[in-house]
């Protein structure tokens, strides 16, 4: 919370992926993005999210209170983003899940570095799924050949 708070002052993007304690103080801050998973969400809400609509509801929520961008990934049933202007669905072929460690950080990094090629949000998400699922399907971090071959693959609702 207090780091967010300072990288604010500076007029500096934060983006939150974190659990627990550090959730709920980190969202107080006002971060420029978060990225809970479905779980973290439906605890931060108090209540289990079982829809998309579900879902945006409570990002838009966030959104309501300051925090400008959510990305909630779903596991193996995909992502949902949500700004003030744009809310998009999609998904990654099901396969099996090598390790969960790394996905949401590399889900955060694969969303900065596709803002950052392309400067477009849908491709910043898609590009965020693309590599958050790679790692999780893979044993380590995904190459960026791996992210760029599911990116091919990510269905969009």
């Amino acid at each position: 919370e207090e780091l967010i708070r300072f990288a604010n002052a500076q007029k500096v993007k934060t983006f939150l992926d974190a659990d627990g304690e550090g959730f709920l103080k980190g969202v107080l801050a006002h971060p420029y993005l978060i990225k809970p998973n479905i779980d973290e969400l439906s605890s931060y809400c108090g209540q289990t999210l079982s829809s998309d609509e579900d879902v945006i509801d409570a990002a838009l929520k966030l959104i309501h209170q300051g925090i400008q961008k959510v990305m909630v990934s779903m596991g193996d049933n995909g992502a949902i983003y949500v700004d003030a202007d744009h809310c998009y669905r999609a998904f990654c072929p099901k396969v099996d899940v090598a390790s969960t460690v790394g996905a949401g950080d590399s889900m955060v990094a694969g969303f900065v570095a596709g803002y950052q090629e392309s400067g477009d949000y849908e491709y910043a998400f898609h590009m965020g799924l693309s590599a958050g699922s790679a790692s999780a399907f893979s044993e380590n971090l995904a190459t960026a050949e791996e992210v760029k071959n599911l990116f091919n693959t990510i269905h969009k609702k």
